[in-house]
């Protein structure tokens, strides 16, 4: 991670590797505290974010986080410019939100919340983007990495995180020996 978030000499950063990074490892701990490596997804990552990352992790908030970049990143190397929650494959998770048209900005900054939505009244647009249009966006989704980052770690390390959970939970430890037949297989 330090070695995204150092600015090289132009003053940029990794900022999507560092973003996969955590995005990642806050998807192995939701498959560790779920018993399953191979089988989880966005479901295990809401409840592990629900348990030990309240209350700035919404389930709305892992949804967008997850659906508008995790898969993004992993599947394209950069999210989309404008994502709709509206038009997406599993757009019914939505539905209880009003429609947004989310444009990002991520930095390395230790901002809090370390994921938020800013609604905006009226559309604005976004004239830079690969693309040679313009796309309208009533919404920003401001990530910062460093707090993500933080956010993380303390959901291991805290008071009621996952660390203490596996030390007091019979089914946490089967869940976690579970996990390690699952990666170390014999």
């Amino acid at each position: 991670m330090a070695i995204c978030l150092t600015p090289n000499a132009r003053r940029q950063h990794a900022y999507f590797p560092a973003l996969m990074t955590c995005i990642a490892f806050a998807d192995l701990l939701s498959g560790l505290y779920a018993g399953s490596l191979q089988s989880h997804g966005r479901k295990e990552l809401e409840k592990y974010a629900e348990k030990f990352m309240k209350p700035e992790y919404t389930t709305y908030i892992v949804r967008v986080l997850y659906e508008f970049f995790r898969n993004k990143i992993a599947h394209l190397a950069y999210p989309y410019p404008v994502s709709d929650t509206h038009t997406v494959t599993k757009a019914a998770m939505f539905q209880d939100q009003p429609r947004r048209r989310i444009a990002w900005t991520v930095n390395v900054t230790k901002r809090r919340p370390a994921i938020e939505l800013e609604d905006f009244p009226e559309s604005k647009w976004l004239r830079k983007t690969l693309r040679p249009w313009s796309m309208s966006y009533n919404c920003r989704a401001k990530i910062s990495i460093r707090s993500l980052q933080t956010d993380i770690i303390k959901s291991i390390y805290g008071p009621s995180g996952y660390l203490r959970h596996l030390l007091t939970s019979q089914t946490a430890q089967e869940h976690f020996a579970a996990c390690m037949k699952e990666y170390y297989p014999q």
